[in-house]
């Protein structure tokens, strides 16, 4: 089963590389981006489109781990009160038990 889903990642991954290439060859005008009275130099737009597309995932993946990481040290922390918990009950138990 664990090389099915290689394969099928394998195949993903050519398909996306191939719709890539393919987008990029049919896109080559030179394209020109100004913000603020900034303008960026000529490249073609299949260029700005993956630039976009690759920084949009990564930030997208970075905030991902972002929360990941709280909800873990969230998570962590909780773990730790709750044992903390757990031996003070334990211990009020056998007090009770011995009296």
């Amino acid at each position: 089963m664990l090389w099915l889903k290689r394969v099928l990642l394998i195949l993903v991954l050519l398909l996306v590389a191939l719709a890539t290439m393919d987008f990029m060859l049919e896109n080559q005008q030179a394209t020109s981006l100004q913000f603020l009275e900034m303008q960026s130099p000529a490249l073609p737009l299949s260029i700005y489109v993956v630039l976009a597309f690759i920084l949009g995932s990564a930030l997208g993946v970075f905030v991902g781990w972002l929360i990941t990481t709280r909800l873990r040290l969230k998570l962590m922390v909780q773990s730790n009160e709750l044992n903390r918990y757990r031996k003070e009950i334990d211990k009020l138990r056998t007090q009770a038990v011995k009296g």
